[in-house]
């Protein structure tokens, strides 16, 4: 077991210190943009290089300060903290409003005085893409601790993290479509109906992935989850997020345009089938498991589990 806890504490030390890469990337691509500075992006992004640093550091274990963070309600603490700052930055950069990472594009229309018909689509690269890679690093980080802390030991534990992720995937879909459905739905000749139509089941989708990867995520963090129910809910997520990639990003879709809408649909996708590619093997495979405990051992089951 001793070195179970050993990969765990290596893979978060590698979360940690993608977390500072990020961060330094993003606060290097936002003050160098033409645009105008957000300064609490840019607050964010050095206070996040500050501590995901120290704490790539102390997971080192080269201090004697590294008891005290490593594992301890303190790691707990910052980590959500540092995804309380990230949460808050990233509607902030990616708002197309704002300018920065983001910018509206569409048709333009001979009948309207604007451009209704429009899109999201990226304007920063470098900033869009390091600001959410930091903040998936401290979801991950977190969601990492949660799992240690609560002990939970449950079929879920090797996948807990992929159900965070496809969280966060259906939270952004649902602001993605709350904001296409107010911004260009809500307006007369703003967008087909068609596509306002795919739209509503985009939105429909995220808001059913949201309730069930949180729900799985944290029984599986407890050590409650059961492998029918999570197969029978991974498979769920994937007709959905078939779907909902599909109608979304194709012909009269409405992120058609590479950018949040876009990923998320795309993200929500490939995770729903990681999440239910791996319960299913697991959940196939459960009977073998007293068997192979016998043979080899409890230890090896728990290793090839992880």
């Amino acid at each position: 077991m001793a070195e179970s806890g050993s990969h765990v504490d290596k893979e978060r030390l590698n979360k940690w210190a993608f977390l500072c890469l990020f961060s330094i990337l993003a606060l290097t691509a936002h003050e160098t943009d033409d645009n105008q500075k957000q300064p609490y992006v840019t607050a964010c992004t050095a206070v996040s290089i500050a501590i995901s640093f120290l704490a790539s550091v102390l997971h080192l274990g080269t201090t004697s300060l590294s008891a005290f963070f490593v594992g301890t309600v303190m790691e707990g603490l910052v980590s959500l903290i540092l995804v309380g700052l990230w949460g808050a930055a990233l509607p902030i950069i990616m708002d197309p409003a704002n300018g920065l990472a983001q910018m509206y594009v569409g048709k333009s229309r001979t009948d309207l005085a604007d451009y209704h018909d429009y899109q999201a689509t990226i304007s920063n690269a470098n900033l869009y893409f390091t600001s959410w890679g930091a903040g998936v690093c401290a979801v991950s980080v977190l969601a990492m601790y949660i799992r240690e802390r609560l002990g939970g030991s449950g079929t879920g534990m090797g996948y807990t993290s992929n159900w965070y992720l496809l969280m966060l995937a259906s939270v952004i879909v649902i602001i993605e479509s709350m904001r296409f459905k107010n911004q260009v739905c809500s307006i007369t000749g703003g967008a087909a109906a068609v596509t306002c139509n795919r739209n509503t089941y985009g939105l429909v989708t995220g808001c059913i992935g949201l309730v069930v990867s949180f729900l799985t995520s944290l029984f599986s963090s407890l050590g409650k989850d059961s492998a029918l129910i999570t197969t029978i809910f991974g498979f769920i997520m994937a007709i959905l997020y078939t779907l909902c990639a599909g109608l979304m990003t194709f012909d009269n879709g409405p992120a058609t345009y590479v950018g949040n809408h876009y990923f998320s649909a795309w993200a929500g996708f490939f995770l729903s089938f990681a999440v239910f590619g791996s319960v299913l093997k697991e959940f196939l495979g459960a009977g073998d498991a007293p068997a192979a405990a016998a043979e080899t051992g409890g230890d090896d089951v728990e290793m090839d589990r992880i």
